[in-house]
């Protein structure tokens, strides 16, 4: 079952053949990212791209974006916030691992 249109430039969000949800940018013809998931995958990385485009808006100082970050997601689904803070830290592992120490506690090891 196909949702929204595939195209060869945006954001697409669509249900493949095989039941799997694709949420995939598309830039001048190039594939930017394609992330495979289940239902609730998708809506994480929607919203959690709205949440981090906004926090980078409003919120200059880095650890009060993250904290915002947190905040927000966690009004949603909590998974998805504590979600947010264990992908940065993954990321920041592999490369900035002083900045582990921005990220909001969650009560949890990162």
């Amino acid at each position: 079952m196909q949702v929204g249109l595939r195209t060869t430039d945006g954001l697409n969000i669509y249900v493949a053949e095989d039941g799997v949800y694709h949420f995939t940018f598309y830039e001048r013809g190039k594939l930017g990212f394609d992330q495979a998931g289940s239902l609730d995958d998708l809506l994480y990385w929607y919203c959690e791209g709205i949440v981090t485009r906004n926090a980078a808006k409003l919120v200059r100082d880095r650890a009060e974006r993250f904290k915002y970050e947190y905040q927000v997601l966690s009004r949603f689904d909590i998974r998805w916030a504590k979600r947010r803070v264990h992908e940065l830290a993954a990321l920041f592992r592999n490369g900035q691992p002083e900045d582990i120490a921005l990220l909001p506690d969650i009560g949890e090891a990162l």
